[in-house]
């Protein structure tokens, strides 16, 4: 499980031939859906000195600009899975238990 790589879609290029030479495959790539006024106020919440509003949409600004193509990257690919990051914690590790859990 990677998190926070890839970031761009140099890096999931470099990824995929990474894996190809090592002989591993990628199932599943999971995004997480939070509204951005979610986001910001969870970020806001923990109470770190580099967590402000202005800092944290710039954060989401470089997400739009840099990673969120790969959304649509995996998923021409047939290997997005989307889940509602906009739950509690036990709802999200269910949703998440269920793809990651070996297919019989």
């Amino acid at each position: 499980m990677l998190d926070g790589f890839p970031r761009t879609i140099t890096q999931a290029t470099f990824l995929d031939q990474l894996l190809s030479q090592i002989h591993q495959n990628c199932d599943y790539v999971v995004n997480f859906e939070v509204p951005d006024e979610i986001l910001v106020a969870r970020l806001l919440g923990r109470g770190r000195k580099d967590d402000t509003e202005e800092v944290i949409r710039h954060r989401l600004e470089v997400y739009r600009q840099q990673t969120a193509p790969l959304i649509d990257f995996y998923r021409e690919r047939q290997q997005l899975v989307s889940i509602d990051g906009d739950q509690t914690i036990d709802q999200v590790n269910q949703k998440l238990g269920q793809i990651l859990r070996p297919k019989a």
